[in-house]
């Protein structure tokens, strides 16, 4: 469901063809001025600068090796320390995955105006386990050690890639933070259990490796190992919910961002149904009489299984599920037992999460007898009973029951085990009657955050303000674990006893959620 909520933003005119990692925001620099990271005291990584000279950007970093043959299905492998010198210029291949996004992308150019033969999908491998940094250059760096943001792209974990247009971190970077964004495999070839394996979440365990390559070199980055954030957006920000309660997790990261997510907590997979899913798909593709399937399933080529998962998981949601190893149990039971790891957290979503794909004559009644809690139908329609639009209701009840309830169980917790929380609420809306049907739609922050405003998108000067507030937001917590400055709009933390959400859009103020009384019965439990 979230795969392309967030694509409507991510299109740019200009810049189509970093979809395909043609078209970077950097420039390269001569042999004498390119910027170099040392690892492990033996590799050399040559980097370049940013255009103007303010960032400088490495690409396509490997952190794990490359999970082929015998290591697909198998959990993330540590690198072999080697004496290299390597250029890392270029966006490595995107995981493997369909064209769906790319798909999208289209249909997205064609309603702009645009040519969409200019969008191509990108290049994909199994071997893709890899990251992006940018960091400031030296030129307006601070000589302290710097604040460390880690980012996991959304898209269902099924597609998407770390360096999707608005995940380019130049201009983030730029303002005193490092910026990392990672791969990690998706689908079938990320999420997948049969009977004869132990491990089922190999994508999630691919998000621990790239923090755990992050803390080893954090020193040689010019970062700060006790300020480690993890930043995700959608199926992003729902894996760092298992980064907050995997054992093998803790104290990698002491801070988390995390942006419209959360509805793992509704326990969506169950890992009855996903072993007989592993078992039909090794069935479909190498018989039901073999005796050792994984085995013959990893001699077939990544465009065969990939091809193959779209016939047998069509329409499933690649949620990682409790294997008894990466995920030892539920994710609620963990933080019911208030065991969640002890972070900092800023969370929130947006006002119309669910608008973009709400019918014009949405089936509210049906909704409310599938996904709301039994005898609470009626309740839940009292609340809304001045909302004379029923894809408004739609929208409300669905953004309410997959986004913010479940933010504010995680806010409320965190809050419970003395971490601080800070709750937004965004409800900038872009300019003009496209923007109007969309609302602040799924993903509409991510411009704002990363400072990448795609040429096509209506900004105005309002639309830059609420970037420099936005980006000096995330960025202050980040360094201190509170979002406040001086001459800016007071943020106050989010607590059971006084549940403050910030709005942030046209106006910025603090209030109760304006969704708080449907989450008194939507809530996860």
């Amino acid at each position: 469901m979230h795969l392309s909520n967030k694509k409507i933003i991510k299109l740019s005119m200009v810049c189509l063809l970093s979809i395909v990692g043609a078209c970077t925001d950097t420039v390269k620099g001569g042999a004498d001025n390119s910027p170099r990271l040392t690892l492990n005291d033996t590799s050399v990584i040559i980097g370049k600068l940013a255009a103007g000279g303010r960032t400088e950007s490495f690409l396509g970093i490997p952190f794990a090796q490359p999970p082929v043959g015998d290591l697909r299905w198998a959990p993330p492998q540590v690198l072999q320390k080697v004496k290299t010198t390597s250029q890392a210029n270029d966006f490595p291949p995107a995981c493997m995955q369909g064209d769906h996004i790319a798909a999208w992308y289209k249909n997205v150019a064609a309603g702009f105006g645009g040519d969409p033969e200019l969008i191509k999908h990108p290049k994909v491998s199994e071997d893709c386990l890899y990251l992006n940094i940018w960091r400031p250059s030296k030129k307006v760096a601070s000589p302290a050690m710097l604040p460390v943001i880690v980012y996991i792209h959304g898209g269902s974990n099924k597609g998407g890639w770390s360096y999707e247009p608005n995940y380019i971190g130049h201009n983030l970077a730029s303002k005193g933070v490092i910026v990392i964004s990672i791969a990690y495999r998706l689908g079938v070839f990320g999420f997948f259990s049969h009977p004869t394996l132990e491990h089922s979440n190999f994508g999630l365990l691919d998000q621990v490796a790239a923090l755990q390559w992050v803390n080893e070199n954090i020193v040689a980055l010019g970062g700060d190992s006790a300020r480690i954030t993890v930043m995700g957006e959608s199926a992003g920000a729902n894996n760092i919910d298992h980064l907050m309660t995997m054992p093998s997790s803790k104290g990698l990261f002491s801070r988390a961002i995390h942006q419209s997510g959360g509805s793992l907590l509704t326990n969506r997979s169950v890992r009855k149904a996903h072993l007989q899913l592993g078992e039909a798909f090794a069935d479909f593709t190498v018989g039901d009489e073999v005796s050792t399937p994984i085995a013959e399933m990893r001699k077939l080529s990544a465009d065969t299984i990939l091809s193959a998962a779209n016939e047998i998981y069509q329409n499933h949601y690649f949620d990682p599920v409790v294997d008894g190893i990466s995920v030892i149990e539920p994710i609620m039971s963990t933080i019911k037992a208030g065991e969640m790891h002890a972070v900092d957290l800023l969370i929130g979503s947006n006002d119309d999460e669910w608008l973009m794909y709400t019918d014009d004559n949405p089936d509210i009644d049906g909704w409310l007898k599938t996904e709301a809690p039994p005898l609470t139908a009626d309740h839940l329609k009292a609340l809304l009973e001045d909302e004379t639009d029923n894809r408004r209701i739609s929208d409300l009840l669905r953004t309410a029951k997959y986004y913010v309830c479940p933010s504010l169980v995680l806010a409320k917790e965190a809050a419970k085990l003395g971490n601080k929380a800070w709750v937004y609420h965004f409800t900038r809306q872009r300019e003009g009657e496209l923007a109007a049907t969309m609302g602040a739609y799924h993903g509409a922050e991510l411009p704002y955050i990363f400072d990448t405003h795609d040429d096509w998108l209506p900004t105005v000067e309002a639309d830059h303000r609420l970037t420099n507030i936005m980006q000096t937001y995330w960025i202050n917590f980040a360094t201190t674990g509170n979002p406040n400055q001086l001459d800016f709009p007071m943020w106050p933390n989010y607590s059971p006893e006084k549940p403050n959400t910030q709005s942030l859009g046209d106006v910025l103020f603090s209030s109760g959620h304006p969704s708080e009384d449907l989450c008194e019965f939507l809530a996860p439990s």
